[in-house]
């Protein structure tokens, strides 16, 4: 049987999903971001601090994952301003990401070591 119901979303512009209406934020000069993307973007700084992360933005990895595969105990985590916002990506998502941006990274003495040119 057809469904008459109209649904009413809004597209994040970080995630590109579409988010029930009250579930996007609107912030000064016209950004709409989802709670989700603005609770990672928010993650994403506060490990600036030293806290850690609760996981990948990407592949959705958990921190604690990271930290019983490390050998050595360091876990290693990478923030980029990715899709207009921080996130922090675990080392195989963040080596994926350099790659498809070798326009933003290919040019500098970090690229260059990475062999992104």
């Amino acid at each position: 049987m057809p469904s008459n119901a109209v649904v009413i979303g809004e597209q994040c512009r970080y995630c590109s999903k579409f988010r029930a209406p009250a579930d996007i934020m609107r912030l000064p000069g016209n950004v709409r971001i989802c709670h989700s993307c603005y609770a990672w973007h928010q993650q994403a700084l506060r490990l600036f601090s030293g806290e850690p992360p609760s996981g990948c933005q990407e592949c959705g990895i958990t921190f604690a994952d990271l930290d019983r595969r490390s050998v050595d105990g360091n876990v290693e985590m990478y923030v980029h301003a990715k899709d207009g916002i921080y996130q922090v990506l675990c080392p195989a998502c963040s080596d994926r990401y350099m790659r498809k941006r070798k326009d933003l990274y290919g040019g500098t003495p970090f690229g260059r070591k990475e062999g992104l040119e």
